[in-house]
């Protein structure tokens, strides 16, 4: 389904709307597509995805929600890491130590009754309970987690369909959101990581940050992302609508669910606030997309990425005396 075109939306700055030569002649390309299809479990990682009004497909259409309707992640139950989807024909496949192999059907007629009102970060979003069997599941996986008595499995409602804040709408974008905590899409690129990779002692993988799509390119700088506005990757053309603030999830070991604190003390260089909204301060890495969708739109590792327009001002701005200065 075509998203509707009707949403509120925000101008661009007159400088944003410059397009930078430079930039736009840069060889960039995809390098990496991933998608969570069970928010803030492990990742399937893809050569193609094709993408929907909330994204790439099957990202983030389910989530796992407490005795309160509130999302569970990995900022509270790190374990949720070892959970590993595979998807097929039909399904996707669970599986996590100790657990025998569980099956979420992708068919929607398999969905229990009506629709549950959820919370993700104080936002309501509409879901559907998937099967009893599998609530069952993560119940058991996660049994020693707080005195939640109960987990259940939500599938994301297509028909009451989530947008993002109004600041972070674009004339002819999506607006849609799923159980993202609030963008439809994560960009990040390798020199980023890489320069953030030269202050820790052990390096980490990408992973460690649960991008969409990462970009690398010749002679691009690290966090040149921050400039960005309007990009187009490959078929699909997107707005970077802010930098992307990070919690603890970037401290777990995606294979291990074991939590340190070397990243987030490194990304202390990255404290800041967000350039549009002061209120949403902490540590920024990577940047939230709002898409412009097109039915049967797919993209590829090894697209070619295009910076179409740049703002003169990066969309984070940096603390150099701590927040309080600012």
């Amino acid at each position: 389904m075509v998203a509707k075109r009707s949403f509120a939306t925000t101008a661009l700055p007159v400088d944003e709307q410059t397009t930078d030569a430079d930039a736009a002649m840069r060889v960039m390309t995809v390098t990496g597509l991933h998608t969570y299809p069970i928010k803030s479990c492990a990742a399937v990682d893809l050569m193609e995805a094709r993408v929907t009004p909330r994204g790439l497909e099957l990202d983030r259409d389910f989530m796992v929600v407490d005795d309160e309707n509130d999302f569970v992640s990995q900022r509270k139950v790190p374990e949720l890491a070892l959970v590993v989807p595979t998807i097929a024909v039909g399904s996707i496949s669970l599986t996590a130590p100790g657990m025998e192999a569980a099956l979420v059907p992708l068919d929607r007629d398999a969905d229990v009754g009506e629709p549950v009102t959820a919370t993700v970060h104080g936002r309501s979003v509409a879901g559907r309970v998937v099967a009893e069997d599998l609530n069952e599941w993560f119940t058991t996986f996660l049994a020693s987690h707080k005195s939640n008595r109960r987990f259940r499995l939500l599938r994301v409602c297509d028909d009451i369909p989530g947008h993002v804040k109004d600041r972070y709408k674009r004339h002819g974008a999506s607006n849609q959101v799923g159980f993202a905590d609030g963008s439809a899409i994560l960009l990040a690129t390798e020199p980023s990581l890489a320069q953030l990779n030269a202050q820790l002692e052990e390096p980490v993988p990408m992973e460690r940050f649960r991008p969409n799509i990462v970009v690398q390119g010749i002679g691009l700088a690290p966090y040149d992302e921050d400039f960005w506005s309007h990009i187009q990757i490959g078929a699909l053309e997107a707005f970077a609508v802010k930098a992307c603030d990070r919690c603890v999830i970037t401290d777990t070991d995606q294979r291990t669910a074991a939590v340190g604190k070397a990243v987030r003390m490194a990304l202390r260089t990255r404290r800041g606030v967000n350039a549009h909204d002061h209120s949403n301060k902490g540590v920024f890495f990577a940047q939230n997309l709002n898409h412009v969708y097109a039915p049967g739109t797919v993209i590829r590792v090894g697209d070619a990425v295009r910076v179409i327009a740049r703002s003169s001002k990066p969309n984070v701005v940096l603390a150099t005396r701590g927040l309080k200065a600012l």
